[in-house]
């Protein structure tokens, strides 16, 4: 991969910080005792694990969110060993943990999530307040994941329209309650395909794409499936994308991720129209090879290579 260095350090919003436990068992059994073989802690939520992607490439970029309690400390500590740059505001309750349950026998990994901590007004203001001051320091912002309770869909909004009067695109990687982000302008939204059928209402992926881009001001749409075909979408085209099978699947957690990762270092650079099914292409291959590690949006950039070239493009 060619990433270039231009702009700024881009931005990975993420207000629903977690600390991520991963646990590996040879074979687990329900409803009996199970000891697991290794367990790997870092930080989550989608925003952190973007981070983590860029980071790990020596690309910059800062998090913005909420942290709270010892694990809310566990989570500043990774950013501040792994460099990336910290905004992330302190609030009175602690960080939720989630859970990684892979099971080696099945080749199935479980995702178990603690309730989300909620977050006070004051806080979520006091965040947007610097976010505004901080704003024209980056050169692309991304936008992901669920809300915490006691922020409202406004956050979003309220941050998209302030990259959009600074002149600098906006990724937006979620879907529920996403319609005041949306109508404010965003650069991509990316989603998967039950998430688009659900904001769009459309079973059909194409009817629910043209609905979203002429409801909203939206340049790019780009639809993930898991290993079934994936999709990007403008006004005028739809590119389809077919992505190899795996030899064996670890975890899947965070490979979305890493595909918003790719695609918001690609919007910094601002890359002409007809590179950017190139780039999603590229994004693609980096989230299957994530799959591969047992770590949150961790891959191997020659193992990422290696699928680039088998996706093929219609």
């Amino acid at each position: 991969m060619e990433l270039q260095m231009e702009g700024g350090p881009v931005l990975a919003v993420c207000p629903n910080t977690a600390w991520q436990k991963t646990l590996t068992f040879g074979s687990l059994q329900p409803g009996a005792v199970n000891r697991a073989e290794s367990i790997r802690a870092c930080g989550g939520g989608k925003g952190i694990n973007v981070a983590r992607v860029l980071r790990n490439l020596g690309f910059p970029v800062t998090v913005a969110g909420f942290v709270g309690g010892e694990t809310g400390k566990f989570l500043k500590e990774e950013l501040r060993q792994s460099g990336a740059g910290d905004l992330t505001f302190s609030c009175r309750n602690a960080t939720r943990c989630c859970y990684t349950v892979i099971d080696k026998a099945s080749g199935l990994a479980t995702e178990l999530i603690e309730p989300s901590p909620e977050i006070a007004e004051d806080e979520v203001q006091a965040l947007l307040d610097e976010l505004e001051t901080r704003m024209p320091e980056f050169s692309a912002v991304c936008l992901s994941g669920t809300l915490p309770p006691g922020v409202t869909a406004e956050f979003y909004a309220q941050i998209a329209a302030m990259a959009q009067q600074a002149g600098i695109p906006v990724l937006l990687d979620a879907f529920r309650d996403a319609e005041a982000t949306l109508a404010k302008g965003v650069q991509m939204l990316k989603i998967n395909a039950d998430e688009l059928r659900e904001l769009s209402g459309e079973t059909d992926l194409h009817n629910g794409a043209k609905k979203i881009l002429a409801t909203f001001p939206v340049v790019w749409l780009a639809v993930t499936d898991g290993a079934a075909a994936a999709w990007l979408f403008n006004a005028k085209q739809a590119w389809r994308f077919t992505i190899p099978a795996l030899p064996h699947i670890i975890s899947p957690i965070g490979a979305g991720d890493c595909a918003a990762a790719i695609m918001l270092r690609r919007l910094a650079e601002k890359p002409a129209p007809e590179k950017m099914p190139a780039c999603f292409a590229e994004a693609l291959a980096c989230a299957s090879a994530s799959c591969l590690t047992p770590w949150p949006s961790v891959f191997d950039p020659a193992e990422a290579e290696k699928i680039r070239s088998r996706i093929e493009i219609f």
